[in-house]
């Protein structure tokens, strides 16, 4: 090869390395047991370790900072925050954040405490609809936790935000707090993803009976990303997305 001609190669090739080294996202984090979650004061789990995966593919470095969900978008939509993960698809949010191609699902389920005898076994089924019309047996309304900000799909954010329904409504940071007071008989059920209700069922602590929602089909998740990102590096991460599908067909 001709030197001019390596020069230039040279050239482009490191231009092209240092595009995607300065390509550097914060990305709001909250403990998502067993998602996300810190461990020896490093973080891990299932969802960290494929951001890092995509992140990787994009050509890009992630810097985790810590803040509740609801502060989180807020941040995101005024640019001081770049990325966030595990996010649902709005209207709303399109108006202020980019988003990319769905990267997994994810099943809501409803937790109550379980009874007394036999454990269930299989996730059973209901219809969150008809439990919420259910009273207590003492005739009181039945509370049902939420996480404060979170989007729970379209069909059950009309059931969940019912102004009619206001009063059986309990909103909280985070997913342990819902098992907190769950145990503490301050809610009678609350909704959370299946896989976080699967880990908190296997440490212990309060019996839980979970059910799958019938109002609510496998939602798909997608990152979120503030409009001060270029649209190149959303398309990077769809790319990587694309090839994390391909490793991994289970995964549509």
């Amino acid at each position: 090869m001709k030197p001019v001609l390596l020069a230039l190669c040279l050239v482009f090739a490191n231009a092209a390395v240092a595009e995607q080294n300065s390509c550097k996202l914060r990305v709001g984090w909250e403990e998502w047991f067993p998602l996300i979650y810190q461990q020896d004061e490093q973080l891990t789990g299932s969802e960290y370790e494929l951001l890092q995966q995509l992140a990787s593919s994009a050509g890009c470095q992630l810097q985790f900072v810590e803040l509740p969900w609801a502060r989180a978008l807020q941040l995101l939509k005024q640019g001081q925050l770049d990325m966030l993960y595990g996010a649902s698809r709005t209207a709303e949010r399109e108006a202020y954040a980019q988003f990319s191609q769905a990267y997994r699902q994810e099943q809501m389920v409803l937790v109550i405490r379980a009874p007394e005898g036999p454990r269930q076994q299989e996730l059973g089924r209901i219809s969150l609809l008809d439990w919420l019309a259910e009273p207590r047996p003492n005739g009181q309304p039945r509370t049902l936790g939420l996480i404060r900000g979170f989007y729970y799909g379209e069909t059950l954010e009309a059931i969940v935000r019912d102004p009619a329904a206001h009063n059986q409504r309990m909103e909280v940071r985070w997913d342990q707090q819902l098992h907190q007071v769950l145990s503490l008989g301050r809610i009678d059920g609350y909704l959370v993803e299946a896989s976080v209700a699967q880990a908190q069922q296997s440490v212990g602590g309060q019996p839980m009976q979970l059910f799958a929602v019938s109002e609510h089909p496998q939602e798909p998740m997608h990152l979120m990303f503030s409009r001060k990102v270029a649209e190149q590096v959303v398309e990077r991460f769809d790319d990587a997305i694309r090839l994390h599908r391909e490793d991994d067909p289970s995964n549509p």
